[in-house]
C-alpha cells in the first residue's frame, strides 16, 4: 500500500517537473508582463512625482530670485523718489530766489533780506521772528514793511541785536491802509483769522457805504499812515456782502480779503529800511 502511494507521488512529481520545464517561457513571460503591469504606474507616477518635485524645487530658486529682484528693484525706487524729490526741492527753492532777485533788482527802495528762524505755533498767524537786527543795519527799525516778491507780510516789531519779531498782517493789531485797485474803495485791513485754525483772512472795514468793491479786485497800500508805501500788494478781495439789514447795516461796510502772500509757508523776506525810496 505504501509501495503504491510512493509511485503515485512520483509519477505527480515528473508531471510537475515536466509542466513545470514545458511552460516554463510562457510562465516567465505572463510573469513578466504581470510585474510589468503593475510596476509602471508606480514608475510612472515616480516619474511624474520626480519631476514635480524638481519643478517645485525650480520655483522655489525663481520665487528667491524674483524676490531679491523685487527687494532691489524697491531698494532703488527709494533712491530714485529721493533724488526726484531732491531735485524738485532744489528746483523749488532756485525758482524761489530767482524770483527774489529779481523782485529786488525791480525795487528802488532798500532792502534788508532776511530768514525766518523761529515761528511759534501757539500764535502762528501772529508773528514770526527773523534772522536780522540793528547790528546787521542801522537802517532797522520798529514799524517798517516786511515783503515778499508776492506781497506784504507785515511790518517790524521789536528789533533787538541779531533778530527781529515781525508781526504778521493776519495778526488784528497789525492795520495797514488799503484801497482796492478797481473800483477804488478805501479801508483799512487788519487781521481777522479764526482762532481755532483754518487760512489766514484780513478783513477790510471803515469802507464808506457809498464805496463799492468787488470779488477778485486786488488791494494795495495807499502810503497813507507812514509806515507801508503806496501801491504794495497785499491781497485779493475774497468776500463782498451787499448793504443789507444783516450785514454792512452800519456806517462802513466790510469785506475780506486773502492775503496774497503765503503766510503759512514764510522763509525768506526783504525788509524796507529805507522810508523814502533810494536804491541801496
Amino acid at each position: 500500500m505504501s509501495r503504491k502511494w510512493v509511485w503515485v507521488g512520483a509519477g505527480l512529481a515528473v508531471v510537475a517537473g515536466g509542466g513545470v520545464i514545458f511552460f516554463a517561457p510562457v510562465t516567465s513571460q505572463r510573469t513578466e508582463r504581470v510585474t510589468i503591469e503593475t510596476i509602471s504606474p508606480l514608475a510612472r507616477s515616480w516619474s511624474e512625482f520626480k519631476v514635480r518635485v524638481e519643478d517645485f524645487r525650480q520655483s522655489l530658486r525663481r520665487a528667491d530670485s524674483l524676490d531679491e529682484e523685487n527687494r532691489n528693484l524697491r531698494a532703488e525706487n527709494v533712491r530714485l523718489q529721493t533724488e526726484i524729490r531732491q531735485v524738485d526741492y532744489l528746483r523749488t527753492e532756485n525758482d524761489r530766489f530767482r524770483e527774489m532777485l529779481a523782485f529786488r533788482e525791480k525795487q528802488s527802495y532798500r532792502l534788508l533780506a532776511c530768514r525766518v528762524v523761529e515761528r511759534d505755533a501757539s500764535n502762528w498767524w501772529n508773528s514770526v521772528l527773523v534772522d536780522r537786527g540793528w547790528s546787521d543795519d542801522p537802517n532797522l527799525a520798529q514799524d517798517q514793511p516786511v515783503v515778499t516778491p508776492r506781497g506784504v507780510i507785515g511790518k517790524t516789531g521789536t528789533v533787538g541785536r541779531t533778530t527781529t519779531r515781525v508781526m504778521l498782517i493776519s495778526d488784528e493789531n497789525c492795520k495797514v491802509s488799503v484801497f482796492t485797485e478797481g473800483s477804488g474803495a478805501r479801508g483799512i485791513l487788519l487781521g481777522d483769522t479764526p482762532l481755532n485754525g483754518g487760512s489766514p483772512i484780513c478783513k477790510l472795514t471803515f469802507v464808506t457805504r457809498e464805496s463799492k468793491f468787488e470779488l477778485g479786485e486786488r488791494v494795495l497800500t495807499t502810503g497813507l499812515g507812514g509806515t507801508f508805501p503806496p501801491n504794495l500788494l497785499v491781497g485779493t478781495v475774497s468776500e463782498a456782502p451787499p448793504l443789507t439789514a444783516e450785514k454792512n447795516s452800519g456806517l462802513y461796510r466790510e469785506g475780506q480779503v486773502s492775503p496774497a502772500a503765503d503766510l503759512n509757508d514764510l522763509r525768506e523776506l526783504f525788509i524796507l529800511t529805507g522810508g523814502a525810496p533810494g536804491k541801496k
